[in-house]
């Protein structure tokens, strides 16, 4: 099966690698980038992250693809369309991100998430797209907003896998018509 490869202006949405573990274990350790989504990972936790990106690629056609930016072909994160796996969203498409803190700001978040939003319309027809992430996390609030999402507030909820203590518990919820 060919490799999946998705063209912005300056990224390249594709299939992960076996070898761009190294980059997902930089992003997972990045204090940045885990500070609104949870403890750094291990090696081996990024390493079971891969398989399961990889996984839901070939389950679903479609993932939270390597974002490789062309100017220099590193990867620089993940974005992409995945079903999402907890409640109030649980089987609905789910778009996310996840990007090396070194490269926000430059709009790569928003550029990549428009691009997978356009593959949704066309690939996921008539399925409405959902974002979620930590209440506390202005940054993907506002590339969820840049988007056209819209916030759902009834669909606010406490994330059933982060510690009750956490203020990354409380998770907002936002929704895009793709018709």
């Amino acid at each position: 099966m060919a490799e999946f490869r998705l063209e912005t202006a300056r990224l390249v949405l594709r299939d992960w690698r076996d070898n761009d573990l190294d980059a997902l274990a930089a992003l997972g350790r990045d204090a940045q980038v885990m500070a609104t989504l949870g403890p750094p990972m291990s090696r081996a936790d990024s390493a079971e992250l891969l398989q399961r990106l990889q996984a839901f690629a070939g389950e679903l056609g479609h993932t939270f693809w390597a974002l490789e930016r062309k100017a220099d072909g590193r990867v620089i994160g993940f974005t992409g369309i995945i079903r999402g796996r907890d409640a109030p969203i649980a089987g609905m498409l789910e778009i996310g991100w996840r990007l090396a803190s070194d490269c926000w700001g430059a709009g790569y978040a928003t550029e990549a998430a428009a691009a997978a939003l356009d593959w949704a319309k066309a690939d996921r027809p008539g399925e409405d797209v959902y974002a979620i992430t930590a209440a506390i996390n202005a940054r993907s609030q506002a590339v969820m907003a840049r988007l056209g999402m819209a916030r759902l507030p009834k669909l606010d909820f406490d994330h059933p896998r982060v510690p009750g203590d956490s203020p990354l518990k409380p998770h907002v919820t936002y929704r895009i018509a793709t018709g």
